[in-house]
């Protein structure tokens, strides 16, 4: 790897790649300088560049989103593995830099719009043929994707934890995505971790591995994260200093009122409820997640004296399905204060811009870009003033 400067750096590794891991292969580059720009080639034709995080962002900005299904919307002319919604994030490149993507869930659809079949061949074929489409760019190549797996990285809905499909399904995901995550503190093979750029923290949850089936009744026995997440994301919520983002595959709000509502934290109330008390007090939090084919930005609003609100942004799909007939999102407790909502478009990311410049506030800017076109605008503002350390 060279850096384009007088000063020649070069770093080589060895890797092993063989049929058992798809010929995907993980490692770690140390000792890189900071804000830099470095090329990369292998000797299998590989070849590109990154650039290196700045020691202490304050201003930045990430993609998110999830969602993704090759050939939609279908047309016979396309090329079969055509992804638009990665043309329209490229697009966006052109007009503004970001410095990540937060991707959450669904990368895969194994089984839409029919099963291509269950062994960890299936899944493997799945994630190749998301990553050997045309509408991968050296631009998109080149920056940083951090990744959550939802559901149709097993089978819809998933709630079977750690049995039956979840062995084969999730082999091909830590050989083509979880390897490259953040390492979780939290213990090896923790698919739930924390990773912090600039003055904001992240704690990334897993809302599949150790969730109970959705069908119980709702109460203190019911999980969608299991205790020792749960006590976990507790534990960071108390001790974390930095500006706090909780990323979560499926939404918080309960404003979905579709048939898979269960599906999500509206299914688990009174975990959610447990959570969102935590969060307000605190000192606020910013929630991000995925997975319903559509937009919306919801307010939970602080209940006692000296809380703060949490807001979420849910934004999908990046190249999928949205339900052009029905719409299921529908504000009806105050718990759940809805300010936006946008069902249309098969392509839809949102861009989060973090301002820590001023000590004292988190401003953060929200942009919904939908099939390339930027439908709106949103400002938020937490005044609660982190460590700065």
């Amino acid at each position: 790897m060279v850096p384009p400067s007088s000063e020649e750096f070069i770093y080589s590794q060895v890797m092993m790649a063989t049929s058992e891991n798809d010929f995907t292969a993980t490692f770690v580059v140390e000792n890189l300088r900071p804000d830099t720009e470095y090329d990369y080639a292998s000797n299998a034709g590989h070849a590109g560049s990154f650039r290196t995080a700045q020691i202490a962002p304050t201003k930045w900005s990430l993609v998110s989103t999830s969602c993704i299904k090759p050939f939609y919307p279908y047309n016979p002319l396309d090329h079969a593995l055509r992804i638009r919604g990665l043309e329209y994030l490229d697009q966006q490149l052109n007009m503004e830099s970001f410095d990540l993507v937060l991707f959450l869930g669904d990368f895969i659809y194994i089984d839409l719009p029919i099963a291509l079949g269950w062994t960890q061949d299936h899944y493997t074929t799945a994630y190749r043929q998301v990553y050997a489409s045309p509408s991968w760019t050296g631009r998109l190549r080149s920056l940083p994707w951090i990744h959550v797996y939802d559901d149709h990285e097993i089978s819809n809905d998933w709630e079977a934890n750690e049995t039956g499909l979840y062995n084969p399904a999730m082999k091909p995901f830590w050989d083509y995505q979880g390897h490259a995550n953040p390492v979780s503190k939290f213990g090896e093979g923790k698919t739930y971790y924390v990773f912090r750029r600039g003055g904001i923290s992240f704690f990334v949850l897993d809302t599949r591995r150790y969730r109970s089936p959705s069908s119980i009744e709702d109460g203190q026995r019911k999980t969608m994260l299991g205790a020792v997440q749960l006590a976990d994301l507790e534990r960071w919520l108390d001790t974390e200093r930095a500006w706090r983002v909780v990323v979560s595959s499926v939404p918080f709000t309960r404003n979905w009122r579709g048939p898979d509502s269960a599906d999500s934290w509206s299914g688990y109330l009174w975990e959610r409820d447990r959570i969102l008390d935590k969060m307000k007090r605190t000192g606020g939090v910013i929630i991000l997640s995925g997975d319903r084919h559509e937009h919306a930005t919801t307010v939970f609003p602080a209940g006692e004296s000296g809380d703060r609100d949490v807001i979420e942004f849910s934004t999908s799909p990046l190249n999928q399905f949205f339900e052009p007939f029905s719409r299921f999102h529908k504000q009806i407790e105050d718990t759940d204060i809805s300010l936006y909502s946008h069902p249309r478009g098969s392509s839809k990311f949102g861009i989060v811009t973090f301002d820590t410049s001023d000590g004292r506030h988190l401003d953060v800017t929200y942009k919904l870009i939908v099939n390339g076109n930027q439908v709106w605008t949103y400002n938020w503002t937490c005044s609660r003033s982190p460590d700065s350390d």
